[in-house]
């Protein structure tokens, strides 16, 4: 008991209930998790900054839990950007016999403010096996909700895409998988609707449902699903 309550003193984890409205329209709702002990030696790796190492050097409250509720405060708040505002992305795929190597890239359509960010709230923690997992909640503006409601309109497809990345890279692997899952949904969108492989693909999606976050064979494997709004394809106009 003492050790669960230690969780809520430490991610400040609000009370309310769950709203009966399932769908993600007022209330962006999921499931994270991370890993209650790093992998050795992270807190002196190269891609750890200088900030995280002065933090985990003056960890306050029980030490068991505060790394991993760092790394989900750290997780959330780039899932719930994508679930709000969404994402821009550029897709070049590979062409060997053009020599045009793959580039993909995707960036924030819009940022979390400040007061977005705070609104953030982390309920009903548990903690199995090797794991403290917690419910992410954010509760839409009404420009949010009416943004939302256009995303859903029949003339945005849906797609879906699956990624992986290294345990071992913690909240980046989490990027990583994630750009590779957007990346193999905007592939096979791409291969419906044009026979020869295009020059470039670009256009803008949103997270549509509750991200999944699972391992496999030591790896993270990313599961999401999006709207997809404003492609573009640009297709090669010769050999």
């Amino acid at each position: 008991m003492k050790r669960f309550l230690a969780i809520f003193l430490i991610l400040t984890f609000s009370n309310f209930s769950f709203a009966d409205d399932a769908s993600q329209e007022r209330t962006v709702r999921f499931s994270v998790w991370a890993q209650r002990e790093v992998y050795p030696g992270y807190f002196d790796s190269d891609n750890v900054s200088e900030k995280e190492k002065n933090l985990n050097k003056n960890l306050e409250g029980d030490g068991e839990f505060s790394v991993p509720v760092r790394k989900i405060k750290e997780i959330a708040p780039f899932l719930v950007q994508g679930m709000v505002y969404g994402w821009n992305f550029d897709y070049t795929p590979s062409d060997r016999a053009r020599a045009v190597s793959e580039f993909f890239e995707f960036l924030p359509i819009r940022e979390l403010s400040d007061p977005e960010l705070s609104s953030i709230n982390y309920a009903k923690p548990w903690a199995a096996d090797d794991r403290l997992s917690a419910w992410v909640e954010f509760r839409r503006s009404e420009a949010q909700i009416q943004s939302y409601r256009s995303w859903t309109s029949v003339q945005h497809p849906r797609i879906k895409g699956v990624g992986y990345a290294p345990l071992s890279e913690g909240f980046e692997g989490i990027r990583k998988a994630s750009e590779q899952a957007l990346k193999n949904a905007v592939r096979n969108y791409e291969r419906t609707k044009v026979k020869t492989k295009p020059k470039q693909i670009t256009g803008r999606v949103l997270i549509s449902e509750p991200p999944l976050i699972g391992i496999d064979s030591g790896r993270y494997k990313v599961t999401l699903d999006f709207f997809m709004e404003s492609v573009k394809i640009i297709e090669y106009k010769t050999f």
